[in-house]
């Protein structure tokens, strides 16, 4: 990197509001390790009036960004929000996830010199050692597959390598852990999973597609767990010991998690990381208090099962780290607080490459 470029960077890290006094020579190690590491970010969401990835544009990522933040991959998703249980609601779903999947693989297929989509670990790391940025496809909410298990093949097909059955409001698949009142939910209205959120899990388990437990219901996570044979992820989630909101995990199901050799993104949502006082809007957290949360959870599992996600453009963002050009920032903190390299590496994607693979090792379908 020429001294200018790293002179912005530093620049914008050290105005960035993060917490402390960011020293240069914390900049400079920042910056040392993430040309050394593949830093990526488990959730991220597109919005349907997306610019474009080229230019340095209004929303949380486009290349721009993640070059100056030196991240080199991110799991792009295609969600789509909750509607009715309709044939005319799954129709309409539909037609929104093709339009998010368009936008996901136009980020990679408008840029080819800067970015490609990956479809495994290895594609992720031949990529980053190229310089360019890696698009791996996920999905958050199945609601738009309707209640064909053959979906899962036709969107595995498509490219996506992980998958998670909800959002906000329960569906065909598996209750939600944020049932939707507007919806007529009712808590734990299947019990968790449905027999067709059971069936997909076998076949997600054959296909070597990665689930994705986060927004699941207690019941329905330990379902997922008692039935696949795969590690799990959960892509983009607090912690209820933190912020006790029914879309945190606890620590029994952060226990769960470890046991079945899986890993906690812990996400950069400022309302799951800090608690606003009653009546009070409060602003957003910042990036210590969200290395506060992957401090717990480290302490609680181990730092093999714990990782990083932003959920930009969807709500995610903290003060240091409101965009993927402030990524070191969260590295600043980590190394602030005595992580090593070998550790924030592990954080900053080496796990969820890692549970990516074995979910891939176990497909019995190719």
């Amino acid at each position: 990197m020429n001294r200018t470029l790293y002179c912005l960077i530093a620049g914008l890290i050290l105005g960035a509001g993060n917490a402390g006094a960011a020293d240069a020579t914390l900049v400079e190690q920042a910056r040392q390790i993430h040309q050394r590491i593949i830093a990526i970010d488990s959730h991220v969401d597109l919005p349907f009036d997306y610019p474009g990835a080229a230019a340095d544009g209004p929303t949380q990522i486009d290349l721009p960004k993640v070059l100056r933040g030196q991240l080199k991959g991110a799991a792009l998703a295609v969600f789509v929000p909750q509607g009715p249980r309709t044939a005319d609601g799954y129709a309409k779903a539909s037609e929104e996830a093709e339009k998010k999947y368009q936008l996901i693989k136009s980020f990679a297929e408008d840029n080819p010199d800067k970015a490609a989509l990956a479809y495994t670990p290895e594609d992720v790391r031949r990529i980053a050692g190229q310089g360019k940025f890696a698009v791996l496809i996920s999905v958050l909410n199945a609601y738009p597959l309707g209640t064909d298990v053959n979906q899962l093949d036709a969107w595995y097909q498509r490219g996506v390598r992980v998958l998670g059955y909800t959002h906000a409001g329960n569906n065909q698949w598996s209750d939600s852990s944020r049932p939707s009142k507007a919806l007529n939910d009712t808590p734990d209205q299947s019990g968790g999973l449905t027999e067709l959120g059971k069936q997909g899990v076998a076949r997600l388990n054959q296909l070597g597609v990665l689930i994705d437990v986060s927004q699941l219901t207690t019941p329905a996570l330990k379902q997922v767990l008692a039935l696949t044979r795969a590690p799990v992820v959960a892509t983009h989630s607090g912690l209820k010991a933190i912020v006790d909101a029914p879309r945190n995990l606890s620590d029994e199901e952060l226990d769960l998690i470890k046991q079945n050799g899986g890993v906690v993104q812990v996400v950069a949502f400022s309302n799951y990381l800090r608690k606003a006082p009653e009546g009070v809007k409060a602003g957003p957290a910042t990036v210590a208090q969200l290395v506060d949360a992957i401090d717990y959870a480290v302490k609680r599992i181990g730092v093999d099962h714990v990782g990083i996600a932003s959920d930009f453009n969807h709500g995610g963002g903290v003060q240091g780290w409101d965009n993927e050009g402030e990524a070191q920032n969260v590295t600043i903190e980590l190394l602030r607080r005595g992580y090593s390299e070998r550790d924030i590496a592990k954080l900053w994607g080496g796990n969820f490459l890692r549970v990516l693979g074995e979910a891939q090792k176990l497909a019995t379908t190719h």
